[in-house]
């Protein structure tokens, strides 16, 4: 059967009918940013890409929703030293954000979900949402919600920091589950950097205290993991959607 969310795949015609039935607007949001040598550069793009795709399909028609391409650039402060990444600043995505969001507003459009898979997004979604909100327009950010109860029963290797995870076994099990012909798992390593006393205090490129972008332990990751908690994030986000549809004036 025909996907009629994707918004690329549509013709006129068929746009003017999905445009009527006022549809969430979903803009997954990626980046480009080394993540070792056993993921690929796009791994944030490549899951904020096909999460959006299994969204829909969790969906399946019964709210109204369209597909953005996904925006593949995003903030990379943190590791833009690191060999794979190439970023754009923060006020450029919010930029982008809110003028999509403004052409949606144009054609009768109420709501877009920010559909992110990459944590240096996360500020400059914020600022986005204030101005589309100061302009009767609803953005939403969905940054893989419910999955915190889910990691803590699959995860098997502790955290490197508290509140980071990279190119570790919660996120090689996402790429295993969503995308695995991008992962080389001979190349999966663990890797705990010791934190800067005062990390939380000042920023630090994580280049100046880890060879590599990797923060836990690669080698532990499954896609099993995977499944367990992307269908449970999958399943929230499908209920927020139609949360979201439901309270559209």
């Amino acid at each position: 059967m025909r996907d009629t969310t994707d918004i690329t795949a549509l013709n006129d015609s068929e746009m003017v009918a999905a445009l009527a039935r006022r549809p969430v607007l979903v803009l997954p949001i990626g980046a480009v940013e080394s993540h070792g040598d056993h993921l690929p550069a796009g791994t944030d793009t490549l899951l904020a890409g096909r999460l959006t795709e299994e969204l829909a399909r969790a969906v399946g028609g019964a709210t109204p929703l369209l597909r953005l391409p996904v925006l593949p650039f995003g903030q990379v402060w943190s590791l833009a030293d690191a060999p794979g990444s190439f970023g754009i600043s923060g006020e450029t995505v919010t930029r982008a954000i809110v003028e999509i969001a403004r052409s949606a507003k144009a054609k009768g459009l109420a709501t877009l979900v920010a559909l992110n898979a990459h944590l240096g997004n996360a500020a400059a979604i914020r600022e986005a949402q204030r101005i589309l909100k100061d302009e009767g327009f609803v953005l939403a950010h969905f940054f893989y919600p419910g999955a915190d109860p889910l990691i803590a029963s699959v995860r098997e290797r502790p955290q490197a920091h508290p509140a980071f995870m990279h190119a570790c076994e919660i996120e090689t099990s996402y790429m295993l589950h969503l995308a695995p012909e991008h992962v080389d798992m001979a190349k999966a390593i663990a890797n705990y950097p010791d934190f800067p006393e005062d990390f939380s205090l000042i920023p630090y490129r994580w280049t100046e205290f880890s060879d590599s972008p990797v923060l836990g332990d690669a080698r532990a990751a499954t896609a099993e993991k995977g499944r367990i908690v992307l269908e449970a994030v999958i399943a929230d986000m499908a209920k927020r959607v139609a949360l979201l549809y439901a309270r559209q004036p």
